[in-house]
């Protein structure tokens, strides 16, 4: 079984001093795209079996808006065992247990993870991406030439068929696509009695997790994990708010820009609006070596609801390229 064998990065001070390292948060400046950015350290995981070959290209996690790597933890544990490759599950900026800043939007976040690829000494990496952090990881395979590559998974929304790269698919996301999930959390902290204690509300919300859909599931784990409380007051961990305010400006959606000869492998769920047919045909203009799978009966959260189909299409586009 594998297991994070080590925890990185701010607030995650039981896993650094169970592995005798001491960390402190630091600030370090990286060029995107000709621009300097001021990185954070990233929050994160690394998943490793006995059986973990180190000579395979490890793979790099990341989650979609608002969510965070312990949400991911046991797709991690199964794309390591699957693959035999070395997992990294972290937390983008503003999410999770990593900083958070009023700077945020996809060239920092992409400077934060180019950080943590060097910091790690990691030569060539994959990448495996929900949602937004799609764009983000994006900004990275431009910069790098010959050292990328990586899935990215969609759900279906309407969207504009002209747009013509695979980060253009990204900017047809429209607001009603994420507002409802803060909406929904904001309706659960209101419904908290302020007298109870934490473990309690937090034992509510893991309580309804056992009914429902996988989908249901997962976002009541979520919202456990993320609820938090302050001054007799629930709150979440995150600033939803800021990154809803960040959403709407289009922070996480750059404009498109050049074109890509890694591996891509687009898994999309059956009714998807956003990576069309037409649409992966214009994709596939600027990214020649992109493929493109389907997870019939899924949704947003398909490598949570079919985790194993999800984790075998990796598995074998990996062996394959």
């Amino acid at each position: 079984m594998a297991l994070p064998v080590l925890g990185v990065g701010s607030n995650v001070g039981t896993l650094c001093a169970a592995s005798g390292e001491k960390r402190f948060q630091k600030f370090f400046r990286y060029r995107i795209d000709s621009f300097e950015m001021e990185t954070v350290e990233l929050s994160y995981d690394v998943y490793k079996t006995d059986e973990t070959l180190m000579d395979l290209s490890p793979i790099i996690l990341t989650h979609g808006l608002f969510w965070n790597k312990y949400v991911y933890r046991n797709l991690a544990e199964d794309l390591c065992n699957a693959t035999k490759r070395k997992v990294y599950c972290l937390d983008l900026r503003n999410h999770g247990e990593s900083p958070s800043t009023e700077k945020c939007d996809s060239f920092a976040m992409a400077a934060d993870v180019k950080r943590l690829i060097d910091e790690n000494n990691l030569k060539k990496v994959v990448f495996v991406s929900h949602s937004f952090s799609c764009a983000i990881v994006y900004l990275i395979a431009l910069e790098r030439t010959n050292n990328l590559r990586f899935t990215a998974r969609f759900r279906g929304k309407d969207g504009d068929d002209r747009q013509p790269t695979f980060q253009r698919i990204q900017r047809s996301f429209h607001e009603r696509s994420v507002l409802p999930q803060m909406e929904i959390q904001n309706r659960l902290l209101t419904r908290l009695d302020p007298k109870m204690k934490l473990k309690d509300a937090k034992a509510k919300f893991y309580e309804l997790s056992k009914f429902g859909t996988k989908g249901q599931e997962i976002f009541y784990r979520k919202v456990a994990y993320d609820l938090t409380k302050e001054n007799g007051k629930f709150k979440w961990k995150i600033n939803m708010e800021h990154l809803m305010d960040l959403y709407r400006k289009r922070m996480f959606s750059p404009e498109s820009r050049g074109s890509s000869n890694h591996e891509i492998l687009i898994v999309r769920c059956g009714n998807s609006g956003i990576v069309t047919d037409s649409k992966f045909q214009a994709v596939l203009e600027h990214n020649p070596r992109a493929r493109l799978e389907t997870l019939e009966g899924t949704t947003h959260l398909l490598m949570f609801e079919k985790t194993q189909e999800f984790v075998e299409i990796v598995k074998d586009f990996l062996n394959v390229v």
